[in-house]
Protein backbone atom coordinates (compact mmCIF):
# COMPACT_ATOMS: atom_id res chain seq x y z
CA UNK A 1 0.00 0.00 0.00
CA UNK A 2 2.57 2.33 0.81
CA UNK A 3 4.59 1.60 -2.35
CA UNK A 4 1.24 2.31 -4.19
CA UNK A 5 1.07 5.58 -2.31
CA UNK A 6 4.46 6.72 -3.43
CA UNK A 7 3.79 5.81 -7.03
CA UNK A 8 0.72 7.37 -7.33
CA UNK A 9 1.96 11.01 -5.63
CA UNK A 10 5.02 10.62 -8.21
CA UNK A 11 2.56 10.71 -10.85
CA UNK A 12 0.52 13.39 -9.46
CA UNK A 13 3.70 15.68 -8.95
CA UNK A 14 4.50 14.71 -12.81
CA UNK A 15 1.38 16.10 -14.28
CA UNK A 16 1.48 18.84 -12.04
CA UNK A 17 4.29 20.06 -12.98
CA UNK A 18 4.25 19.62 -16.78
CA UNK A 19 0.92 21.74 -16.92
CA UNK A 20 -1.46 18.96 -18.31
CA UNK A 21 -3.86 20.24 -15.80
CA UNK A 22 -4.10 23.25 -17.61
CA UNK A 23 -3.98 25.62 -14.84
CA UNK A 24 -0.57 26.45 -14.53
CA UNK A 25 0.74 29.68 -15.79
CA UNK A 26 4.03 30.63 -16.92
CA UNK A 27 6.01 33.65 -17.11
CA UNK A 28 6.99 35.31 -20.45
CA UNK A 29 10.57 34.43 -20.93
CA UNK A 30 10.71 38.57 -21.67
CA UNK A 31 9.90 39.49 -18.53
CA UNK A 32 13.23 39.19 -16.76
CA UNK A 33 14.52 41.05 -19.95
CA UNK A 34 13.62 44.47 -17.94
CA UNK A 35 14.12 45.43 -14.55
CA UNK A 36 11.43 43.93 -11.71
CA UNK A 37 9.48 46.23 -9.63
CA UNK A 38 6.95 45.58 -6.62
CA UNK A 39 4.53 46.48 -9.46
CA UNK A 40 5.58 43.53 -11.71
CA UNK A 41 5.43 40.98 -8.94
CA UNK A 42 1.84 40.08 -9.72
CA UNK A 43 3.04 38.92 -13.12
CA UNK A 44 4.94 36.15 -11.76
CA UNK A 45 3.09 32.70 -11.51
CA UNK A 46 2.29 31.25 -8.47
CA UNK A 47 3.13 27.17 -8.28
CA UNK A 48 0.61 25.01 -8.11
CA UNK A 49 2.47 22.37 -6.95
CA UNK A 50 4.64 24.32 -4.07
CA UNK A 51 8.24 23.91 -6.06
CA UNK A 52 9.68 27.58 -5.43
CA UNK A 53 12.22 29.32 -7.64
CA UNK A 54 14.79 31.90 -7.04
CA UNK A 55 15.81 34.22 -9.77
CA UNK A 56 18.91 36.40 -9.81
CA UNK A 57 18.41 39.57 -12.05
CA UNK A 58 21.40 42.36 -12.80
CA UNK A 59 20.84 44.85 -15.27
CA UNK A 60 23.91 47.66 -15.13
CA UNK A 61 23.70 49.25 -11.72
CA UNK A 62 21.14 47.48 -9.75
CA UNK A 63 21.01 43.54 -8.62
CA UNK A 64 17.34 41.87 -7.95
CA UNK A 65 16.66 38.75 -5.83
CA UNK A 66 13.15 36.99 -7.05
CA UNK A 67 11.79 34.26 -4.82
CA UNK A 68 8.75 32.82 -4.96
CA UNK A 69 8.30 31.17 -1.75
CA UNK A 70 5.39 28.30 -1.88
CA UNK A 71 6.23 26.15 1.23
CA UNK A 72 5.38 28.74 3.51
CA UNK A 73 1.86 29.42 5.79
CA UNK A 74 1.25 31.87 3.24
CA UNK A 75 2.71 31.80 -0.87
CA UNK A 76 4.67 35.05 -1.19
CA UNK A 77 6.84 36.27 -4.10
CA UNK A 78 9.97 38.31 -2.44
CA UNK A 79 11.96 40.79 -4.48
CA UNK A 80 14.79 42.12 -2.97
CA UNK A 81 16.69 44.83 -4.22
CA UNK A 82 20.29 45.82 -4.33
CA UNK A 83 20.42 48.95 -5.66
CA UNK A 84 24.40 49.44 -6.15
CA UNK A 85 25.00 46.09 -6.62
CA UNK A 86 27.03 46.14 -3.23
CA UNK A 87 25.85 43.45 -1.28
CA UNK A 88 23.17 45.69 0.66
CA UNK A 89 19.75 45.27 0.87
CA UNK A 90 18.22 48.31 -0.04
CA UNK A 91 14.16 47.43 -0.08
CA UNK A 92 12.52 44.10 0.09
CA UNK A 93 8.43 43.74 -1.30
CA UNK A 94 6.76 40.81 -0.49
CA UNK A 95 3.44 40.30 -2.78
CA UNK A 96 1.14 37.71 -1.31
CA UNK A 97 -1.24 36.15 -4.18
CA UNK A 98 -3.89 34.93 -1.90
CA UNK A 99 -4.33 38.12 0.23
CA UNK A 100 -7.32 40.81 -0.56
CA UNK A 101 -5.66 43.35 -3.22
CA UNK A 102 -5.42 46.44 -0.99
CA UNK A 103 -3.33 44.12 1.62
CA UNK A 104 -1.31 41.58 -0.74
CA UNK A 105 2.06 43.93 -1.17
CA UNK A 106 4.27 44.97 1.98
CA UNK A 107 7.71 47.04 2.22
CA UNK A 108 10.06 45.68 4.57
CA UNK A 109 13.59 46.38 6.09
CA UNK A 110 14.33 42.21 5.17
CA UNK A 111 12.37 39.56 4.19
CA UNK A 112 10.39 37.21 6.78
CA UNK A 113 10.83 33.83 4.30
CA UNK A 114 12.75 31.35 5.70
CA UNK A 115 14.31 30.50 2.26
CA UNK A 116 16.27 34.39 2.40
CA UNK A 117 19.65 34.76 3.84
CA UNK A 118 22.57 36.56 3.29
CA UNK A 119 22.55 37.67 -0.49
CA UNK A 120 25.80 38.06 -1.21
CA UNK A 121 26.38 34.06 -0.70
CA UNK A 122 22.38 33.46 -2.31
CA UNK A 123 23.92 35.16 -5.70
CA UNK A 124 26.80 33.04 -5.74
CA UNK A 125 24.26 29.84 -4.74
CA UNK A 126 21.91 31.18 -7.43
CA UNK A 127 25.24 30.94 -9.92
CA UNK A 128 26.56 27.91 -9.02
CA UNK A 129 22.75 25.57 -8.88
CA UNK A 130 23.56 25.01 -5.17
CA UNK A 131 20.13 27.11 -3.88
CA UNK A 132 18.09 24.72 -6.35
CA UNK A 133 19.38 21.24 -4.65
CA UNK A 134 19.11 21.90 -1.42
CA UNK A 135 15.05 23.33 -1.67
CA UNK A 136 12.21 22.27 -3.52
CA UNK A 137 12.58 23.46 -6.89
CA UNK A 138 12.86 23.00 -10.21
CA UNK A 139 15.55 21.15 -11.99
CA UNK A 140 17.73 24.62 -13.29
CA UNK A 141 20.47 24.81 -15.16
CA UNK A 142 23.16 26.31 -13.64
CA UNK A 143 27.15 27.00 -13.88
CA UNK A 144 28.07 22.91 -13.25
CA UNK A 145 26.24 21.99 -16.59
CA UNK A 146 28.10 24.89 -18.33
CA UNK A 147 31.29 24.20 -16.95
CA UNK A 148 30.81 20.50 -18.82
CA UNK A 149 30.04 21.78 -21.93
CA UNK A 150 33.23 24.22 -21.99
CA UNK A 151 35.28 21.35 -20.61
CA UNK A 152 34.04 19.22 -23.89
CA UNK A 153 34.16 22.62 -26.05
CA UNK A 154 30.93 21.21 -26.85
CA UNK A 155 27.54 23.89 -28.52
CA UNK A 156 29.79 26.58 -27.71
CA UNK A 157 29.27 29.49 -30.30
CA UNK A 158 30.95 32.89 -30.22
CA UNK A 159 28.27 35.66 -30.20
CA UNK A 160 29.18 39.55 -30.15
CA UNK A 161 31.47 40.18 -26.66
CA UNK A 162 30.85 36.41 -25.28
CA UNK A 163 29.62 33.16 -26.10
CA UNK A 164 26.13 31.05 -25.96
CA UNK A 165 25.99 27.50 -25.18
CA UNK A 166 23.25 25.28 -26.04
CA UNK A 167 21.91 22.09 -24.48
CA UNK A 168 20.10 20.28 -27.19
CA UNK A 169 17.89 17.20 -26.45
CA UNK A 170 19.55 14.02 -26.78
CA UNK A 171 16.15 12.49 -28.27
CA UNK A 172 15.72 15.35 -30.80
CA UNK A 173 18.59 17.71 -31.73
CA UNK A 174 16.87 20.33 -33.32
CA UNK A 175 14.97 20.63 -30.14
CA UNK A 176 17.17 23.00 -27.23
CA UNK A 177 16.01 22.10 -23.80
CA UNK A 178 18.46 24.98 -22.05
CA UNK A 179 21.11 27.88 -22.58
CA UNK A 180 23.70 30.04 -21.78
CA UNK A 181 25.20 33.17 -22.50
CA UNK A 182 28.34 34.85 -20.51
CA UNK A 183 30.52 37.76 -21.73
CA UNK A 184 32.32 40.94 -20.90
CA UNK A 185 32.04 44.37 -22.62
CA UNK A 186 33.54 47.90 -21.33
CA UNK A 187 34.40 46.78 -17.82
CA UNK A 188 30.38 45.60 -17.71
CA UNK A 189 29.26 41.71 -17.23
CA UNK A 190 26.87 39.68 -19.19
CA UNK A 191 25.61 35.90 -17.90
CA UNK A 192 21.94 34.10 -18.61
CA UNK A 193 21.14 30.78 -17.77
CA UNK A 194 18.07 29.87 -19.04
CA UNK A 195 15.98 26.21 -18.67
CA UNK A 196 13.30 25.74 -21.27
CA UNK A 197 12.57 22.04 -20.41
CA UNK A 198 13.68 19.40 -18.41
CA UNK A 199 12.98 15.47 -18.81
CA UNK A 200 11.11 13.12 -15.56
CA UNK A 201 10.85 9.76 -16.41
CA UNK A 202 9.19 10.33 -20.23
CA UNK A 203 7.17 14.26 -19.35
CA UNK A 204 8.99 17.09 -20.52
CA UNK A 205 8.42 19.66 -17.48
CA UNK A 206 8.82 23.74 -18.50
CA UNK A 207 10.00 25.71 -15.09
CA UNK A 208 7.46 28.28 -14.32
CA UNK A 209 10.21 31.11 -15.06
CA UNK A 210 12.57 29.61 -17.60
CA UNK A 211 15.51 32.20 -16.41
CA UNK A 212 17.41 31.45 -13.15
CA UNK A 213 20.28 34.37 -14.19
CA UNK A 214 19.82 37.02 -16.39
CA UNK A 215 22.57 39.49 -16.15
CA UNK A 216 23.04 42.60 -18.81
CA UNK A 217 25.44 45.25 -18.42
CA UNK A 218 26.04 44.13 -15.18
CA UNK A 219 28.97 45.09 -12.76
CA UNK A 220 27.68 43.36 -9.50
CA UNK A 221 30.56 40.83 -7.91
CA UNK A 222 29.15 37.38 -8.06
CA UNK A 223 28.43 38.03 -12.01
CA UNK A 224 31.99 39.10 -12.66
CA UNK A 225 33.78 36.50 -10.73
CA UNK A 226 31.66 34.15 -12.52
CA UNK A 227 31.95 35.22 -15.88
CA UNK A 228 35.67 35.79 -15.28
CA UNK A 229 35.73 32.67 -14.50
CA UNK A 230 34.28 31.23 -17.63
CA UNK A 231 36.51 33.29 -20.03
CA UNK A 232 38.95 32.48 -18.94
CA UNK A 233 38.54 28.53 -18.87
CA UNK A 234 37.11 28.76 -22.44
CA UNK A 235 40.15 31.27 -23.83
CA UNK A 236 42.75 29.06 -22.37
Amino acid sequence: MKRLSVVFFTVLVVVLSSGISGKAAYVSADLMTEMMNSKKLKLLPVSKDFRNYFILQSIDNQTNIIVGDFVGSEKKIILIEDHNSDNTIDRVYEYYPDRPENNNLISLPKSTSDLVYDIESMKKDIISGEIFSKNYTYTMRSMSDLLKKINKNEDIYKHQHGYTVKIYDPDNRSTIMGDFFFGRKDGRYYLQFTTHYYKLFHSKIRPLVPQSVYCVNSKDAAVKEAVEKLVKLKER
